[in-house]
Order: structure tokens, then C-alpha cells, then sequence
């Protein structure tokens, strides 16, 4: 399935999103569960000097953290269930979203750093304080 937007920003971002090459949308972009593949098998767009960092894990706490927190304020205002119970269930509904969601995080971060270009602009600029 190849995705199209307006913008191809977004564009990149959605296909990241699906796990597919931001510039094809044909291609795996993982080969792992978080390790990305260095060229698309599609189209040979090459993500291997790519570097998503810690922004995935930022999206994915701050997503995982708001869902959580107002579903588990909604929950225990309107049932009484014992704590243990609580912990067990919020706990592990947040293991799956975290485990879920990671991974699509880093696709988007990948499809957006891909799109603008920007760890050319790191790598260039390590290289010009290099000298």
C-alpha cells in the first residue's frame, strides 16, 4: 500500500507510521523489532545513517502516559475494585501501548528525520567543527 498526502512531510510520517520506506511506502523499514534496515529492498533509499534517538521513547511516554492517567481516572471514579487489581490491569495495559506503539514512533521519527533531510545536516556540521 503506498501512502499519499498533501504535504510530504506528512506523507513521510504516515509511512513511517505503517512501517514502510518513507519514500517509496513499498519497502520494510524495520527488519527487527526496532532495528531499521540500512536500504529500502523497494526502492534503495538508504536509513541505515538515520538516527531516531530518544524521540520515539518521548512520543510513546508522553501517548502512553495521557491515555493511561485519564483512563484510569475514569475508571476508578465510576468502579470500586481493589487495588491490586488496578495495578495489575493499568500496569499492563501500559506494557502493551508502550510495546505497541514504540515502534510506530520510531517510524515516524524516522519518516520525518528522512524527509527533512536532517541527520545530512548533523553529519555536516560534526564535520565543518571537525576541522
Amino acid at each position: 500500500m503506498i501512502f499519499t498526502a498533501n504535504t510530504p512531510t506528512k506523507q513521510a510520517m504516515i509511512r513511517g507510521f505503517l512501517q514502510r520506506c518513507p519514500g517509496c511506502g513499498k519497502g520494510h523499514l524495520f527488519r527487527a523489532y526496532l532495528k531499521q534496515v540500512d536500504a529500502c529492498s523497494a526502492c534503495g533509499e538508504a536509513f541505515g545513517h538515520i538516527r531516531a534517538d530518544d524521540g520515539p521513547a518521548w512520543l510513546t511516554v508522553m501517548v502512553t502516559g495521557h491515555v493511561i492517567v485519564a483512563l484510569m481516572m475514569s475508571v476508578e471514579a465510576l468502579l470500586t475494585m481493589p487495588l491490586w487489581i488496578s495495578v495489575f490491569l493499568f500496569s499492563t495495559l501500559s506494557g502493551a501501548m508502550v510495546l505497541g506503539l514504540l515502534q510506530r514512533a520510531k517510524g515516524i521519527f524516522i519518516g520525518l528525520i528522512w524527509q527533512t533531510q536532517a541527520s545530512e545536516a548533523i553529519s555536516t556540521a560534526a564535520l565543518s567543527t571537525a576541522d
